[in-house]
């Protein structure tokens, strides 16, 4: 994992900076961006939050001293296992619900780059796990592609937020 530490070390950085920021942000404007119903904006803040999370906790378990590939694949597989469940029953409720925000279609749509990502996670701790290849490459590109997929979430969660300001 050493030629891997500094990536882990500046992703997981970031992710963290990122959801401190985020917290931030929602903590005040909780009213507007956690508000239950069509006009609420919940689901993207979770999805957002979740995202970064799991960035960080796969940077974490990147950076943990004298891991075994198996072993970090092992753990990986087991910390985003549940949570892969949870993304897809997020996208499911995102489409049977109606928003004031978009069609169902679209917040259903918003979950496919964080299911990408999940689904990348799992292949690759799977092989890591299972296999013992080393897909540590497709690891990194899922948490590139879970961070990217955050950050967008944020920023449509900040605009939501603007903008219902602005309706005020």
């Amino acid at each position: 994992m050493q030629t891997w530490f500094n990536f882990y070390a500046v992703i997981g950085a970031v992710a963290a900076t990122l959801t401190g920021l985020l917290f931030v942000a929602l903590s005040m404007n909780a009213a507007a961006a956690l508000g239950r119903g069509s006009t609420g904006s919940r689901r993207l803040a979770e999805q957002a939050f979740e995202n970064y999370l799991a960035v960080l906790m796969v940077a974490l378990l990147a950076l943990f001293p004298d891991m075994t590939l198996p072993s970090f694949g092992r753990v990986t597989l087991l910390v985003t296992g549940g949570w892969t469940v949870w993304v897809v029953v997020r996208a499911y409720q995102a489409a049977a619900e109606r928003s004031a925000h978009e069609t169902r279609l679209a917040a259903f749509r918003q979950h496919l780059a964080t299911m990408i990502g999940f689904g990348l996670l799992i292949y690759s701790a799977v092989g890591m796990a299972l296999v013992g290849k080393d897909t540590r490459d497709t690891l990194a590109a899922a948490s590139i592609v879970l961070l990217f997929s955050a950050t967008e979430k944020a920023w449509k969660l900040l605009n939501r937020i603007a903008a219902a300001e602005r309706a005020d």
